[in-house]
């Protein structure tokens, strides 16, 4: 009876052994499997902005006949959910070279209400005036500060998803002014189409 029980202890130690290691492991791959699952949620709950490619100028005229062009971006916030607290920044850049090295000099432009705190999101979103889409005024003459021979413009959309909490800054780069800027003006909703004078 003495051997009988020798055995069974050490059976039994066996089994807690291999049990233990089989719980090792499934808490080890649970916890690898919940971790993936919670990556992939973050990854779909962030902003997704849309930029246009091309800056519109219109021609404006005033009531005492001045001639003015106006020059506008659009983006529109393509996320489900609303997105907060949107900054828009614009830079003109410009490389040029300090010894054998390449640097950076830029300065900011002026625009219209760069700051916002709300863009509702295509779940929300009023499909009579698409309250989505913003089109933005950029209050400088573009077409004499930039040249495009060694310089390009830079607008940066900082967003902030209004469930998960998640930022993300939104980069487009224009390159070429000649490419870049088409006379006429935006057409209202989530589309890049350009409505001619």
């Amino acid at each position: 009876m003495n051997f009988l029980s020798v055995v069974l202890e050490n059976k039994s130690e066996i089994l807690f052994k291999e049990t233990v290691t089989y719980d090792l492991l499934i808490a080890l791959i649970t916890g690898v499997l919940s971790c993936l699952i919670f990556f992939g949620i973050l990854r779909v709950f962030k902003p997704k902005i849309k930029t246009c490619n091309v800056i519109c100028k219109n021609v404006v005229t005033d009531k005492l006949g001045n001639i003015t062009n106006r020059y506008c971006i659009k983006f529109y916030n393509n996320s489900f959910s609303d997105i907060e607290n949107v900054s828009v920044d614009l830079f003109l850049m410009e490389d040029y070279f300090h010894g054998t090295a390449k640097n950076y000099k830029y300065k900011k432009l002026n625009l219209a209400q760069p700051e916002f705190k709300y863009l509702t999101g295509r779940i929300n979103r009023n499909k009579e005036i698409y309250d989505n889409c913003v089109q933005m005024v950029i209050l400088e003459d573009l077409e004499k500060i930039w040249n495009g021979s060694r310089e390009w413009l830079h607008l940066q959309i900082d967003s902030t998803h209004s469930k998960s909490g998640r930022k993300k800054v939104k980069i487009q780069l224009y390159k070429d002014p000649n490419n870049t800027i088409k006379i006429g003006k935006f057409d209202s909703g989530e589309n890049f189409n350009i409505i001619k004078n």
